[in-house]
């Protein structure tokens, strides 16, 4: 393990959902790899391999905000939230799209779902690392073939995520977690 990186129990810790960006420097796109990579670490029964990413910069969020926006105002969104859609992604000099693909049947497709969830959680530990803000945003409802298209992937992939990503600009508060309920069992 690299000794200029934080320890992972404080790592975990400092994660937080943070837009406050640095909106003038993108991210490099061999960081972008890295944090894919280390996405696909998580847990995956049947070595499926299902996560599917997409890097959007530049001219490109406008054009996400355009697809989302018009799936949107088809599906018969509020048309302040259809309108809202249009710029959001320009937010952060980076966006992130990640997918899971349709599994063989129900479960294995649910089993990807939930495979895919922990990568994205590896992906925001590893951004925290580097100081780069992370903010798990979804996709909004009925433009998840819209969104798959853009990004390339195959018919019926799932968005888990649209991740706002840039230079962490500003720090979060931490703030107070409750403590876990655990039940405990035994004979």
């Amino acid at each position: 393990m690299s000794g200029d990186r934080p320890d992972i129990d404080d790592v975990i810790r400092a994660r937080r959902t943070n837009m406050f960006v640095d909106r003038e420097r993108t991210l490099d796109d061999v960081v972008i790899h890295e944090l894919c990579e280390l996405a696909t670490w998580a847990p995956n029964h049947k070595r499926t391999w299902p996560w599917r990413f997409a890097s959007v910069t530049g001219a490109g969020r406008s054009r996400l905000g355009r697809v989302v926006s018009n799936a949107m105002a088809a599906h018969g969104d509020d048309p302040n939230k259809v309108a809202k859609a249009l710029t959001k992604y320009e937010r952060t000099p980076n966006i992130l799209i990640v997918g899971s693909i349709v599994g063989d049947t129900d479960d294995r497709t649910a089993e990807n779902r939930d495979a895919v969830a922990a990568a994205c959680q590896n992906l925001m530990l590893a951004a925290t690392a580097r100081g780069i803000a992370t903010y798990w945003g979804s996709c909004p409802r009925g433009s998840h073939d819209a969104v798959a298209g853009f990004a390339g992937f195959d018919p019926g992939t799932h968005i888990v995520g649209i991740f706002y990503m840039g230079h962490e600009a500003e720090t979060m508060e931490t703030p107070a977690r409750p403590a876990p309920l655990i039940a405990r069992i035994s004979d």
